[in-house]
């Protein structure tokens, strides 16, 4: 989707959005975005990174999030989320192996407006909302009170609890006011033995009268394509059953409540409760078997129909008490076969928290499916006036059944999500530059029509302008100031007719300028020394055309951080160069193991070992250049992925990335 300024703040009250736009500077910036998978396989996995950096413009751009693959761009869906620093969500669709990387951009797109079709949605009916994911509901928290049943006293109403917890089937998995226990409420968060100003407190056994919760306010609904949100403020009351004007606020909680559109199997709930006293004096959750994060599940489950296994391989049987980083618990359903994981999260309080279990056999044997991670199960918590205390824990719920090494590669995601690199690019929008083609007396490549054609083409999709020309007459010191960036194309042998032009050249470079080297631009000025090492080296020959497999050297650097670790060349020139700059930062390397070629023992010989570099960046004499050796014929310029090398090579050079 694209995002509009507008959209953005229908989310936000505000926001900056670093990265984007230099707040000098009215030309925008292009932002990279690396995602590494690590030392785990991710699936379908919440992405979410802090842009930082710089300040948005007032304007109505909007943005794009663009993945880019074997060169080509495919637009994903992306989400801002709130807070101090604004942060980008989207999710890593589909399986991304273990230490792979992919790319994405966050760049600049037209002023159309496009109309913003949410996919998660949040329905109020004025005393719960409801959050749906492709109009599929996923569960419901309640804010208002709920009524009990007949007969059962009212100190069992509360809100500000989950219920129902859908799977993806519709089955309710969550159920709430059990004739067994009036005080559970689906998935639910208060303290059993706590300390107040001295006294022992119960916000947990409704039916003492000594405290429970209420909600303050629904501070935030969000919707969106990617995630919805629900952000509300509940109050641990300390309760004075003779006089409720005396009521007192013990503690502050913030819940937040977020559903991902993960496209996964099941759906995928992130909670967050932040804890901070309401006064100046500390509030001790004491050490007790139960309480915290907790889910009462549906009738049907009991110790035959229901099976629960913990991150450490144990049961309804023997799980009680003991500590997990994960647990699912599953079982019948009006819908079917359904269950849920519950994920812990490694800063939370006495992690990994151990957990409540009804074992088996409890409550009769009946109905007597019932979770709870509890951070202060075998120790006292002692929250400090003005200080906030986090506690996050995701959940999915899932149809049939659920396997432990699935449940810890969730949990993988969860726990150590991939490692995010943000770094800005420069916006081409509004460049400048000169596509030089001359060739001198010799061998002239019939690629050039196609190379002018395809540069102009990505110019018009980047919003530069290209000027193509193989008259050397371009090249005065006053003409070359109008140029951001000159680009050689297959330029060959003697290309200047005169020193003047050379020297206007050379002058043009140590003053700053920017040069991109395609092909046969090493070849260029032979006997000029100083070309040599600009351009990085001088080529020497070349073994016949064939295929051949590259070597990616640098996967971080624009031109090369799309392409797959070996990329395979299709009916291409292996060029040798000699003079090579010892300063080059070599990108691409020809596998000589691939290249079929009876001189080899010549030149290269093993000087180079097994590789030989094809592409590079360096910086030299005042100027910063790029240079690969690919793009013989004339069909390379129709293929993407040697596109975007071309082009993330002009990106680099107009930046000021370190070669």
């Amino acid at each position: 989707m694209l995002l509009t300024l507008t959209q953005v703040l229908q989310c936000l009250s505000f926001i900056l959005l670093p990265g984007i736009y230099d707040s000098t500077d009215t030309q925008p910036t292009t932002v990279a975005i690396h995602v590494d998978a690590g030392p785990y396989t991710r699936v379908n996995t919440p992405i979410s990174v802090v842009i930082e950096n710089g300040e948005i413009s007032i304007s109505e751009r909007e943005f794009q999030l663009v993945e880019i693959s074997e060169g080509i761009e495919k637009p994903i869906a992306a989400q801002w989320g709130g807070g101090y620093q604004p942060t980008l969500h989207w999710i890593l669709n589909g399986e991304t192996p273990a230490g792979t990387t992919r790319h994405f951009t966050l760049k600049t797109a037209s002023n159309e407006l496009l109309a913003n079709s949410n996919e998660v949605t949040v329905k109020d009916n004025g005393q719960a909302l409801a959050v749906q994911v492709n109009n599929k509901e996923v569960l419901a928290y309640h804010y208002g009170l709920t009524p009990v049943p007949e007969g059962v006293s009212e100190r069992y109403r509360r809100g500000g609890y989950i219920h129902p917890l859908r799977a993806p089937n519709g089955g309710v998995l969550t159920r709430i006011q059990p004739s067994d226990h009036y005080h559970h409420y689906g998935v639910w968060n208060p303290w059993t033995t706590t300390e107040f100003e001295g006294e022992e407190l119960d916000f947990w056994n409704l039916y003492k009268g000594q405290g429970t919760v209420r909600v303050k306010d629904v501070s935030s609904v969000v919707e969106g394509n990617v995630f919805g949100q629900i952000s509300a403020t509940h109050k641990h009351v300390v309760l004075d059953t003779l006089n409720a004007e005396n009521d007192k606020v013990a503690l502050n909680e913030t819940w937040n409540v977020r559903v991902w559109n993960a496209q996964n199997d099941g759906f995928l709930v992130d909670f967050t409760s932040t804890l901070n006293p309401a006064t100046n004096q500390p509030f001790t959750i004491k050490e007790y078997r139960y309480q915290g994060f907790g889910f009462r599940a549906n009738e049907l489950w009991d110790d035959n129909s229901a099976t629960l296994v913990t991150s450490e391989g144990l049961s309804k049987s023997d799980g009680n008490g003991t500590r997990a980083r994960w647990s699912y618990v599953e079982g019948p359903t009006d819908a079917g076969q359904a269950g849920v994981l519950f994920m812990t999260y490694p800063t939370n309080f006495n992690y990994p928290e151990m957990v409540r279990i009804w074992p088996t056999g409890a409550n009769e044997g009946k109905e007597n499916v019932f979770f709870n991670f509890n951070p202060a199960m075998d120790r006292d918590w002692k929250l400090l006036p003005g200080h906030e205390y986090t506690l996050k824990y995701r959940m999915l719920t899932y149809d049939g059944e659920m396997d432990a090494a699935t449940a810890e590669r969730h949990w993988q995601d969860f726990a150590y999500p991939p490692q995010v690199k943000v770094s800005s690019q420069p916006s081409l929008e509004g460049k400048k530059m000169l596509l030089y083609t001359k060739n001198g007396e010799g061998f002239v490549h019939k690629n050039i029509p196609s190379s002018i054609k395809a540069i102009k083409k990505i110019a018009d999709e980047n919003d530069f302008e290209v000027v193509a020309s193989e008259d050397p007459v371009q090249f005065t010191n006053e003409n070359l100031k109008q140029y951001d960036v000159l680009i050689f194309s297959n330029t060959n042998n003697d290309i200047f007719d005169t020193p003047e032009q050379e020297q206007a050249f050379k002058e043009y470079m140590q003053s700053g300028g920017r040069f991109v080297g395609i092909h046969s631009a090493c070849g260029s000025e032979r006997d000029w020394d100083w070309f040599a090492q600009m351009l990085g080296g001088r080529f020497h020959r070349h073994p016949p055309r064939q295929d051949f497999e590259v070597l990616v050297l640098d996967n971080s650097h624009p031109s090369t951080l799309f392409l797959p670790k070996i990329w395979s060349i299709n009916d291409d020139e292996c060029y040798y160069m000699k003079h090579l700059n010892p300063d080059n930062h070599v990108l691409l390397a020809a596998d000589l193991r691939t290249v079929e070629d009876e001189k080899r023992d010549e030149y290269p010989a093993n000087y180079f070992g097994d590789q030989f570099p094809l592409a590079w960046c360096h910086e030299f004499d005042g100027g910063r250049q790029w240079y690969t050796a690919l793009g013989h014929r004339a069909e390379h310029y129709d293929d993407p992925m040697y596109m975007q090398h071309i082009l993330g090579g002009i990106i680099w050079v107009l930046s000021d990335e370190a070669p």
